[in-house]
């Protein structure tokens, strides 16, 4: 059989340019951001943002509650699942890496009766889907990207019902309630979370916190 000559038979060494290229790439962060106060593991997520936007003001407006690393690399060493807000944050996860400790993804707003539940409560299918979906929430990752709505839903639901996630990433971005729903999250201090203030965020940068949190949890098992 005839050999393609634009299929790529050397794999190993496209991952290893890969990573050489991610390893450059943060070498010239480091040095550009100079002295921060992040802690070790709390830098390696927060560079994988920066890398990943590349903006550096993100390590201006990203909060990280002192449980929250911990607690989410321990979440996921555990299998715990990840509830997200967006098709994309789902997509963009490396299956690769979600492998590793098996963590199912869980887009609740997907499910075919999500716009039957949000006509019916009168509110929006996010909210609706969440809140038919808590019982996944108890000890897993919630990553809300790009619905405040959902945002402020697993906020109440924390405060009301007694749902607890094992961390929350709270990175919406946007105009309206945005800000808000991420202060609101912020200072909720008994619930460990990664947020980020004001406007900026989206399904991008919870992709690449939770890839940070993927790779901690599996330097943390190595």
């Amino acid at each position: 059989m005839p050999t393609d000559p634009h299929r790529n038979t050397d794999r190993p060494g496209l991952v290893k340019a890969g990573r050489e290229i991610e390893a450059e790439s943060f070498r010239i962060i480091d040095s550009e951001m100079g002295d921060h106060s992040f802690s070790p593991d709390e830098w390696s997520l927060v560079r994988r943002v920066i890398h990943t936007t590349g903006d550096f003001d993100y390590a201006n407006v990203i909060r990280i509650h002192p449980g929250a690393v911990a607690d989410g690399v321990a979440a996921l060493r555990r299998g715990a699942p990840i509830v997200t807000d967006t098709r994309m944050i789902r997509a963009g996860l490396s299956p690769w890496r979600l492998k590793w400790f098996g963590n199912e993804v869980l887009t609740p707003v997907t499910l075919p009766e999500s716009q039957a539940w949000a006509d019916e409560m009168g509110t929006t299918r996010s909210v609706a889907a969440f809140r038919h979906c808590a019982a996944s929430f108890r000890g897993g990752i919630v990553a809300v990207g790009n619905a405040p709505t959902a945002l402020l839903e697993t906020l109440r639901m924390i405060r009301e019902d007694g749902i607890r996630p094992a961390l929350v990433i709270g990175v919406p971005v946007g105009f309206v309630q945005a800000g808000e729903s991420k202060e609101a999250l912020r200072q909720m201090w008994e619930q460990p979370s990664i947020v980020v203030l004001g406007r900026k965020g989206g399904s991008s940068v919870a992709v690449a916190v939770l890839h940070a949190l993927l790779e901690l949890a599996k330097t943390a098992r190595d």
